[in-house]
């Protein structure tokens, strides 16, 4: 009988997370959500990328690609996503200390919150992720992988840890905020139950504001900034040039910031959502981000800890009461 394993894997537009339980510990990988196929590739590859070949085809995933291979599309249903997913699932199960060979795996998975709500857009994401229930074959970095995808779960994003701590968000009203690379979500829950009327996605995420950012300095300095550049001088906070330091780039830089905090706020107030008597709790890459200029903005918000890795172990808990019998 091939052994059974339950894996959650939030594929997002910046970076793909996986998660899976072995002997009670939860096993994590992330790596970039950058794809582009490849041919007679001759490079080293390095920690974070990925090598796979899927289909008679190779195609390089991770950091050693350049930011202009960022899919900016908002349908998870293409074959970057598909690619970065199998992958995370070959990446958990190679922790597994058991036999992995024709693995069958009960998959629980993400879904952007105003295609959660279209049941015939999750069934044709849910089909086109498992393969019609064919074996998946694909080799990452020169090692075979083989499973089967039995189950798919899919659940909406910024779901946060809100069933992590349920003890501790029973009888409140919570607001999750999602900040990821292309999209804020915002969900809002009333004694651990979701609320369908204040499900809001908006396309504030922060790639939008990298593009703000690259096209001011390079406007104000007349010279060309691109995506790759920007990322570093989120770290920096500041713009250099020919290694001088271009000290009023620093309140340019941090004004957009505030700017963009500002309409994440004001766009789910404009979607009817309150903040009053609210447990207000900040999830995804982009609120590690932004979390100084959030808690100026917001200072009774909480950032979630481990905030890249929050929805999926949520995820994962859902799909394990599901499978279990619980849920």
């Amino acid at each position: 009988m091939n052994r059974k394993f339950l894996i959650a894997v939030d594929s997002g537009k910046h970076s793909t997370k996986a998660v899976m339980k072995t002997e009670g510990v939860i096993q994590k990988v992330k790596f970039r959500t950058k794809v582009a196929e490849v041919h007679d590739l001759g490079v080293e590859i390095f920690p974070n990328t990925h090598l796979i070949k899927f289909g008679n085809k190779n195609y390089l995933i991770g950091d050693m690609l350049s930011e202009e291979k960022t899919d900016y599309e908002l349908s998870k249903q293409t074959l970057g996503h598909k690619l970065c997913i199998y992958t995370a699932i070959a990446r958990v199960l190679e922790k597994s200390k058991e036999s992995i060979a024709f693995a069958d795996v009960d998959l629980a998975i993400n879904i952007p919150l105003n295609l959660y709500k279209n049941e015939q857009k999750k069934k044709e994401f849910s089909e086109f992720i498992q393969n019609n229930g064919q074996l998946i074959g694909l080799e990452v970095n020169g090692k075979a992988f083989s499973f089967r995808i039995n189950s798919v779960l899919l659940l909406p994003e910024a779901l946060g840890t809100i069933y992590q701590k349920m003890d501790e968000y029973r009888n409140k009203r919570v607001l999750v905020v999602d900040i990821g690379s292309l999209n804020t979500s915002y969900l809002e829950f009333y004694n651990l139950i979701p609320q369908y009327e204040r499900m809001a996605v908006s396309n504030l995420g922060v790639n939008i504001l990298r593009g703000q950012i690259a096209e001011t300095l390079s406007t104000r300095y007349g010279t060309m900034i691109t995506d790759d550049v920007v990322q570093q001088i989120f770290q920096d906070g500041y713009l250099y040039l020919n290694g001088e330091k271009q000290e009023e780039s620093r309140k340019l830089i941090e004004t957009m910031i505030d700017n963009h905090v500002h309409q994440i706020l004001n766009y789910a107030k404009s979607r009817k959502i309150s903040f009053a008597n609210t447990f207000v709790v900040f999830v995804g890459g982009g609120s590690l981000l932004l979390k100084d200029a959030i808690k100026q903005q917001l200072p009774f918000a909480m950032i979630a800890p481990d905030a890249q890795f929050a929805n999926v172990v949520t995820f994962l808990t859902i799909l394990e009461a599901k499978v279990n019998g619980k849920a």
